[in-house]
Order: structure tokens, then sequence, then C-alpha cells
């Protein structure tokens, strides 16, 4: 078969499963996530900037809702609702069409991999037992913090921190300008996905000017890199700048010097810590099914490539194309540094490592391939995609969520229909709700997201209590009980996670009481375990 007709096969058939994997993420996989209210807090932000987005878009037009995506004050990143208001334009706001923009997003890295590593390697089947490989990893179907069903910040860097890697790899070592420039222009579009990326291409970037101006054509090399960072700081330098501030207040005080940074500070010693991140990192994001495939695929191609060297006098390769290695190397370790040494441990940032194993994995099956037979070679490939496709499915196919949780959620849901019926026969069109527990369910800006995406009402709830996870001033938390319209009060069962909780537990027969004068009691009711008891103004009428 003629080359170009074999590489159009190749590419039609590798667009198809690209579109299998999306409809079966769309269609079965998010379909478990998006009936329940949108746990762990964080994607309640990224939630609310992208319907906000919509909404502005919707009342002010096209171009002015797309500017105002791109430029509204942000201290994590700035595409996540950018990209999810153009989804929003083609399928309506909702969860689906939001969680939609991270298999997108996991797609665009499987393109840029598959491309990336059939163009480097001159290897159509070692394209495709890498496409095999990254749909066994396990994070991104996991259903847990920063998986493809959460809406935040941690998957949609992973992808594009994949796609900036896969565009080091056709650089040639950086001998080639043109793809210097595209890795640079990558560089930039994963700072403004989420800027905190910006600490690890620090790492990177100090990593391979070192590695360019060790090796030959240094001149040539380096004037390629240093491109590439200008590219880089074109694209993201004046979103980074504008939201210095934000930048600044989040991460230095909220994460080193802040009161609640001394709270999650888990205060593991050097030795600890690196043995935490490996854990988590095979446990939670590599998974027994990626290592027993990259077992099988290793195993396979070492046994070939022994029968293949006993029979001829081919010595092995020792050089591999551009130097994946090197690279994998890189972008693997300058992450780890990072999130080693940093005081605050979270198991969701480490897929930020995923990018470099995948190249380090295909790097070290780049060893065989000279010497494996084409038949060999495809069928390692065939066993690559159908262990990672049969894994990929079954993971979509499985409903992480037991009936008990899925009453609760119901519970939430009916909850929030409550709190916005009442609103609204108020005439409250900016209700304010308190808790006294830090919850991911109940409070007011949860409601907020959860009462637009099932009854599409943009209702602004502001949120009395809780402030922060820490404690507060006795004065100021019952300031901020007298302005709330509802507040939810923990009657027994509470989970006494945070400081916030804590003080909030022993103040319980204070605030019961004042409810209990001020408020008129409208609802007992259990949820996850605890038994909550809801209170409304008088101003509010008991029957909306």
């Amino acid at each position: 078969m003629p080359f170009g007709k074999r590489l159009r096969i190749d590419l039609l058939v590798f667009l198809m499963l690209l579109l299998v994997e999306f409809l079966i993420f769309d269609q079965i996989g998010a379909k478990h996530y998006t009936k329940i209210f949108p746990r762990w807090n964080d994607q309640i932000q990224y939630l609310g900037e992208a319907y906000a987005g919509y909404e502005y878009l919707h009342a002010h037009g096209f171009w002015s809702g797309i500017w105002q995506t791109l430029t509204n004050q942000s201290a994590q990143g700035t595409l996540h609702d950018f990209w999810a208001v153009l989804v929003f334009c083609v399928a309506g706001p909702s969860r689906s069409a939001a969680l939609a923009v991270n298999m997108l997003a996991f797609i665009a890295w499987q393109a840029a991999l598959f491309f990336a590593v059939r163009r480097a390697f001159a290897s159509p089947p070692l394209a495709w037992i890498s496409a095999g490989l990254l749909l066994a990893l396990a994070s991104p179907w996991t259903g847990i913090q920063g998986s493809t069903t959460d809406f935040r910040l941690d998957w949609l860097a992973a992808s594009t921190m994949g796609i900036t890697l896969a565009a080091a790899m056709l650089t040639e070592g950086f001998r080639r300008t043109n793809w210097s420039v595209l890795f640079g222009l990558a560089v930039g579009i994963t700072l403004l996905t989420r800027f905190l990326t910006g600490t690890y291409f620090v790492v990177i970037f100090a990593a391979l000017l070192a590695w360019t101006l060790a090796g030959q054509e240094r001149k040539l090399r380096t004037a390629n890199l240093l491109i590439a960072a200008l590219a880089a700081a074109i694209v993201a330098g004046p979103a980074m700048w504008i939201n210095r501030t934000s930048i600044y207040n989040y991460y230095y005080i909220g994460h080193f010097i802040g009161p609640e940074s001394a709270i999650r500070n888990q205060n593991m010693g050097l030795t600890h810590s690196i043995t935490w991140v490996c854990e988590q990192l095979y446990s939670i994001h590599l998974g027994q099914a990626w290592m027993w495939l990259f077992a099988i695929i290793v195993a396979t191609m070492a046994t070939a490539g022994w029968i293949s060297v006993a029979k001829t006098t081919t010595k092995p390769a020792t050089s591999f194309k551009h130097s994946a290695f090197v690279l994998g190397s890189v972008f693997l370790l300058a992450p780890a540094l990072v999130l080693v040494l940093h005081q605050q441990k979270s198991f969701v940032v480490l897929s930020i490592m995923l990018p470099g194993i995948m190249l380090l994995a295909v790097a070290i099956y780049s060893r065989f391939i000279a010497h494996i037979a084409p038949p060999i070679l495809m069928g390692t490939a065939a066993i690559s995609i159908a262990i990672g496709g049969l894994f990929f499915l079954q993971r979509m196919r499985t409903n992480p969520h037991t009936a008990d949780f899925i009453a609760g959620a119901c519970k939430v849901n009916e909850l929030a229909d409550q709190i916005l019926d009442r609103s609204q026969a108020m005439g409250q069109h900016t209700p304010t709700i308190g808790i006294d527990r830090i919850t991911d369910c109940l409070d007011g800006q949860v409601l907020r997201i959860i009462c637009y995406e099932r009854k599409k009402a943009w209702v602004p709830f502001r949120m009395s209590l809780p402030m922060s996870i820490a404690e507060a001033p006795e004065t100021e938390i019952m300031d901020r009980l007298a302005r709330s319209d509802f507040m939810f009060l923990t009657e027994k069962d509470a989970n006494d996670g945070y400081p916030y909780d804590r003080q909030m537990r022993a103040l319980l027969p204070k605030t019961q009481a004042w409810c209990a004068e001020h408020m008129r009691l409208i609802n007992r009711f259990q949820i996850f375990g605890q038994h909550l008891a809801l209170y409304q103004r008088y101003s509010v009428p008991s029957q909306p």
C-alpha cells in the first residue's frame, strides 16, 4: 500500500478513536456526575466564572463576553472559562458541556502525543502504543478531585503540559526554530491555563538552558530556547501582569504566610515528602492498569527484540531521536522538585507529572522498535489500544456513587430548590446564606451553581458564613449570622475537620438560641450522616 494512502487510513482510524472516546465520556461517564452537586469546592469557583461569563456574553454580545473571560480577575488561571464559554455557545451552559472541556483537553494531548511520536520516531505503531497507554492512566477516569469529571484546573493544566511536551519533542533538541516557537506558544497557553505552572517552567527552562549550553550546536539551540521563552512571555505575560496582585495574595499569602497556610501544612520532612509523592503518583494517577500495560509492552518488545537480535548481527540502537529521555526527565523532575519542597501537599496537583512519565515510557519503548518485525509491532500496538480502551470503557460505565450518596445529593437539590423558591417569593434577588460547617454541598456558592444548572436561574447568593477554614472573632460570626436570610445549623454528628467547624460546634448553643429567637425553623433533615436544621428570616414567606 502506498505510504500516502496508509497515512490517510491511519489518521482516519485515529480520528474515529478520538470521536468514540469523546462520545463514551459524554454520553456514559459524565452522566454519573452531572445530576449531582459539584463536589470538592474548588470547581465551584471555576463553574461560577464560566456560567457568569456565558451570562455576560448573552447580555453584551459574543466578543464582549469572550474578552470578559480573558480579562476577569483570577488568581489561578484565565482560560477555563474562556474554553467553557465557547463550548456553551454550541451546546448551551451545563455541567456536561463544562466537563466536555476536560475531555477535549485530554483528546488534544492524546492527538499531540500521537503526532509527535509518529513524526519524531517515524513509527506509527509506537504512536498507537502511546495513545493506548495514555488511555490506561487511572486519574482521568477515577471521578475524584482533579479528574476529567471535576471542572477545575488540574486536569486542564496536565493536558496542556502534555501538549507542550509533545511540541518540545518536535524541536529536535531546539534545532528547529519553527517548532521552538510553537513550543513557546504552548508554554504560554499552559501558563494561562494555570498560573502556578510558572513555578515548574522556571525549573524546566533552567534545565533546558543547561542542556543546550552543554551540547553541540549550542548557539542555535540556546537561541531557539530563548525565542521559545519570548513567545511564552508574549502570550502569558499580559494576563499574569493584570492578575499579579491576585496571584500574590492567593499563592504567597495564602500558601506561605497567611493563617490558612499553617492549617494546611502537613509538616512533612524531605524523606516523607518524597515517599508521599511517589506513593500518590503510583496509586492515584498511574494505577495498576497502566503499570501492567507498561510492563506487558516492555516484556513483549524485549522478547521480540532479543529473538531478532539473536538471529542477526544488528546492534541495538543507543541514541534516541529528539532526546526523549532528557525532555521526559526534565518535565517529570522539575514539577516533582517543586511539589516535594512545597509545604502544602495535595495529591490532585501531581497529575502535572504524568506527561514526563508518558514520554519516558515512549523513550523506553523506542529502544526496541528497530529490531522488531512490523507485524509484532502492530500486534503490540493493538494490545495497547485494546487494553487501554477496555479500561477506559470500564471506568466510564462504573457509577462511583452509592445509593446513600445519591439520596443525599437529591436532598441537596431539594434544599436548593426550596431556598430559591422562598427567595423569589420574598423578592430577595441576592439572598444571604450561612452554614456552620465547611461543606461542599450547602454553602451559598454551591447553591448558586446548583440553581443555575437545574433552573437556569443565575441568583447571586451571598455567603455570610463561613469566612474561611480558620476561626473568626465571635462578634463577627454573630454579626454575620444576624445578616443571614437562611442559616444551616449542624445539630448532631458534626464533622469537626477544620478550626471553623470546631469553633462553631462550641458556639452551637448560642447560635441555636439566636436562630430560635430571631428566625423561623423551616426544615430539619439528615444528610451524609449529619443532622441539620434550616432557619429562615421572618421576612421570608413561610409558604412560597
